[in-house]
């Protein structure tokens, strides 16, 4: 029997989902569930089903079958059937997951994931990330040494990819999952506390939640807040850039006009507006102060796994590794 607090908790799954919908304009849009058969990607899946009458939407799901688990068959012959019930097109995709030097399975796991449902998508991508796993995102990636762009968390829009649970604490999923008596798989891997976001999930939050009850709630805010106050910095990075977008080649006569702390920023943002991750704080920061001093001889750079910085003929030039 469903108590009165999972019916009230259940209501809001589909109230706010309607609601997100439409402010983002997506009424008549073509959605589509990035659907692993888990309890968060059911209720998605599930509620958008509901919803979809009214707000005129046209449903399709993709599962992608990674192999990574022994039971990634089950899994996947488990969303064959329950879109079939519930007559949703599906299509599965088998992927290979090889991580990059120095990159954990984890990771490129999820990247590959990601670049299977774009490319097998009919429109938008819509994914099942809830409040939880945006605060454990952001517990990740200030323990990692983030800036305020890794403290933003994930957003509910990027691209095509629409995450319109992301103000929702995994209890209202789970509460909607019992009172519409839906089944879903269980990744035997979420348990394993050598993966950080699992170790976050079960050890760390859990200790949070028990001296502050709503911590879940307070980083979700915090996450848009500090995701304002990046997007603030990129608008600042532009006018300083003098462009409307971020891309190189650039003067290296700009960085040397600016104080050191916005050259250090239009740098961040002409990285991250170029999809490429940053370099630690320290060898960013040197770098700048090279360009900033070097002289017309001098040539500075900067290499990493997946790109290359280098100042040539008064120009800061940029390069991705293929």
């Amino acid at each position: 029997m469903v108590d009165s607090r999972n019916k009230q908790f259940s209501k809001r799954v589909e109230a706010t989902l309607t609601d997100i919908l439409a402010q983002h304009a997506l009424r008549g849009q073509s959605l589509t569930v990035a659907y692993s058969g888990g309890l968060d990607s059911t209720v998605l899946l599930y509620a958008l089903k509901n919803i979809a009458p009214m707000l005129d939407l046209h449903l399709t799901a993709v599962h992608v079958h990674h192999g990574l688990s022994e039971n990634a068959d089950e899994w996947s012959d488990h969303c064959t059937l329950t879109c079939a019930q519930l007559g949703i097109e599906l299509s599965v995709v088998r992927v290979l997951v090889k991580p990059e030097l120095g990159e954990g399975i984890e990771a490129a796991a999820r990247k590959v994931r990601l670049d299977a449902v774009l490319a097998h998508s009919s429109g938008w991508v819509c994914m099942a990330h809830h409040a939880n796993d945006q605060a454990e995102t952001v517990l990740h990636n200030l323990l990692r040494g983030s800036g305020l762009r890794g403290a933003g968390g994930v957003p509910v829009l990027r691209g095509r990819v629409f995450r319109p649970f992301l103000t929702l604490p995994k209890e209202f999923l789970l509460a909607y999952a019992i009172e519409h008596q839906l089944r879903w798989v269980e990744d035997e891997s979420n348990k394993d506390r050598y993966f950080t976001r699992n170790y976050l999930r079960h050890e760390v939050v859990p200790l949070l939640k028990a001296r502050f009850p709503r911590a879940v709630e307070q980083l979700s805010i915090a996450a848009r807040r500090f995701a304002d106050a990046q997007a603030l910095l990129d608008d600042l990075a532009l006018l300083d850039l003098k462009k409307d977008q971020f891309l190189f080649p650039i003067e290296t006569s700009l960085l040397l006009n600016l104080t050191e702390v916005r050259a250090r920023n239009l740098m961040r943002s002409l990285l991250s507006g170029n999809k490429v991750q940053l370099p630690d704080e320290r060898r960013l920061n040197e770098f700048v102060r090279q360009v900033r001093t070097a002289a017309n001889d001098r040539h500075p750079s900067l290499e990493t796994s997946t790109y290359r910085l280098w100042v040539a003929l008064g120009e800061l030039h940029f390069k991705k590794k293929t």
